[in-house]
């Protein structure tokens, strides 16, 4: 497990942003390719936290196919992230 939202396991390595307060978890390359048509910027999930926490109040976080509801709009995200794990990762992608 790399992060949980609201106790919810995120296994995904992206999400979309649009710059304001709408973050989507990419789930497949079809999300990514959706996400990218419609100007959404794709960052690495380690950078949701900060994202969310710098985005307008308007802010929610649901899967791209909104099946997902992680954190409503006026709702607080409790995001937590596995540090070593994630430093595992950032590692195996420099190795690449």
């Amino acid at each position: 497990m790399k992060m949980k939202i609201n106790n919810k396991i995120i296994n995904d390595k992206y999400f979309g942003y649009d710059g304001c307060h709408k973050i989507y978890i990419i789930e497949d390359p079809q999300d990514e390719a959706e996400a990218k048509s419609y100007g959404y910027e794709i960052m690495k999930i380690e950078e949701l936290k900060d994202v969310y926490e710098t985005s307008c109040e308007l802010r929610f976080i649901y899967n791209w196919k909104l099946t997902e509801c992680y954190a409503g709009q006026y709702t607080y995200a409790n995001i937590e992230q596995d540090k070593k794990e994630l430093e595992e990762s950032e590692e195996e992608e420099d190795e690449r």
